[in-house]
């Protein structure tokens, strides 16, 4: 299982699908793009692009499926507990 869906946002995911396959079809010997956090992330094995290209498009589709409710904001998920200990 990849990590692209826990660690990257959607569009992360995006960009990242589009630089890979940009340097697919002019064959790139690497592709940058941005990571999470503000990195970047190089990927330089051509024979393995489109096995992370395959990664990326299942993560995107898990980010984006309607079976799976939108994220909270992570207030939201903070659980609120009384001053009275109730």
């Amino acid at each position: 299982m990849n990590r692209f869906g826990e660690l990257w946002s959607a569009l992360e995911i995006r960009e990242a699908i589009l630089a890979l396959e940009q340097g697919i079809s002019t064959g790139a010997a690497s592709v940058s793009t941005a990571g999470p956090g503000g990195g970047t992330v190089t990927w330089t094995s051509r024979d393995n692009y489109k096995a992370i290209l395959s990664d990326l498009y299942a993560a995107w589709d898990r980010k984006n499926s309607p079976d799976i409710p939108a994220e909270q904001p992570a207030l939201r998920r903070i659980r609120q507990i009384s001053k009275r200990g109730w």
